[in-house]
């Protein structure tokens, strides 16, 4: 394996890396949160209003279905756990195990897709007696907290991208500490660029969604496949230098 120095001048800064993996699925997650509202009427990637809708549930279980809002507080759970078992032994910030969790986000959205219009799966769902809405809630927030937990796993800069209190939180610290301590360049790129593209996701998940319905949900899914496939190709030694002790944590 070469230096540190000379891993970092033969591949992308890892500032880039960043960057490109915050672009790529923010507008990833913002088109399936997109399209969950539109065929589901509920987020996928945002526990804090999933959450509150379980406890406004639970003082009067009439006004949401609380199965579906568990199905999905449980799958996202479940997906950050999952990511968080597959990376463990990795400090890097690409490679084969961020492909495996980014093939199984692919695979459970190609799930999610295929539950929802009349497929074989669909037919599966219907004659186990459990609720399709459920199902497929439950597919997506799994595939959400895979991602999630995925980037949030990076050191020295945890990236959410499935959901974006902390982003705006983080941007107005930032701004409002820049008279005093100035602007991190690529922290800000970052942060500001997530935020857009999950806009921007969310934008395309709409449009799509009307026109393909829940097989909208395969092109995040394809999506994922590709940064995955990049994954499996990533060269050894490329942007997975472990991040120092002593590196500035931003939670995003």
């Amino acid at each position: 394996m070469p230096p540190p120095h000379q891993a970092r001048d033969s591949g992308p800064p890892r500032e880039g890396l960043l960057l490109g993996y915050s672009a790529v699925l923010a507008l990833s997650a913002g088109f399936v949160n997109a399209v969950a509202l539109l065929i589901l009427a509920l987020p996928v990637g945002n526990l804090t209003a999933i959450t509150t809708q379980l406890g406004m549930n639970t003082a009067n279980p009439w006004l949401y279905e609380g199965h579906v809002l568990g199905a999905i507080f449980l799958g996202f759970l479940t997906g950050a756990a999952i990511a968080g078992a597959i990376l463990a032994p990795t400090d890097a910030l690409a490679g084969p195990r961020h492909a495996v969790v980014l093939f199984l986000e692919a695979a459970l959205l190609v799930l999610a897709a295929a539950g929802v219009e009349e497929t074989v799966v669909k037919a599966q769902i219907n004659a186990l007696g459990i609720e399709q809405t459920a199902v497929q809630a439950l597919f997506a927030a799994v595939a959400l907290g895979l991602q999630n937990g995925m980037t949030s796993s990076f050191r020295g800069m945890a990236i959410r991208t499935t959901h974006f209190t902390g982003t705006v939180t983080d941007l107005g610290l930032m701004l409002g500490r820049s008279r005093r301590h100035g602007i991190k360049k690529w922290n800000a790129a970052i942060l500001a660029t997530t935020l857009v593209l999950f806009l921007g996701g969310g934008v395309a998940g709409i449009v799509f969604g009307a026109e393909l319905g829940g097989y909208a949900l395969l092109i995040p899914a394809a999506t994922c496949a590709a940064v995955a496939s990049a994954n499996v190709w990533q060269t050894p030694g490329r942007c997975d230098e472990p991040v120092p002790e002593h590196a500035e944590t931003v939670q995003v």
